[in-house]
């Protein structure tokens, strides 16, 4: 009697230690969960900005490549017709020079043939570099940061983040 009388006594006092480390166990646990859910969350919040980011970089880029084609149809459009009415002149006035009006088209119209057969064979590559510098500099901001400064600023902001939550 004596003997389970002791082992009571013992459960007794190994009950409060054993509560004591499970609710140390659950809040650390707990804790812990929490901040798993928080990084998560972080981790959601990052996607779904980069995803705005992204589609409003694509906004801008796509509107500033609309606008520089609208800029060059309205643009070349007059410059085209300036260029007909210079070549209609040109060719008139060849052709009273020459007495014969159609010898005056037929001057302006193989230079201009000249002009094109060069422009094919010499200034193809020429004309591509030209609009991919300018197009680049239309659809890339000079003043964004580079890829390589992105990403080392978006640590350091989640450096402060996990930081700032572990106080």
């Amino acid at each position: 009697l004596g003997d389970v009388y002791k082992r009571q006594e013992k459960q007794k006092q190994l009950k409060p230690k054993q509560k004591l480390k499970k609710q140390l166990h659950n809040m650390a646990f707990d804790r812990l969960t929490e901040s798993l859910q928080t990084v998560s969350d972080k981790f959601q919040d990052y996607g779904t900005s980069t995803a705005e980011y992204y589609k409003l970089r694509l906004f801008k880029s796509s509107m500033k490549g609309a606008i520089s084609l609208v800029n060059l149809l309205v643009f070349g459009s007059f410059f085209l017709f300036v260029l007909l009415f210079i070549s209609i002149g040109v060719a008139l006035y060849l052709g009273i020079v020459m007495e014969s009006s159609f010898a005056g088209f037929l001057i302006v119209g193989g230079f201009y043939g000249l002009v094109t057969l060069f422009l094919l064979l010499f200034g193809k590559k020429m004309i591509e570099r030209s609009l991919l510098l300018k197009f680049s500099k239309v659809l890339y901001d000079e003043d964004e940061l580079s890829p390589k400064k992105k990403a080392k600023k978006e640590a350091e902001d989640y450096k402060e983040t996990v930081e700032n939550h572990q106080e």
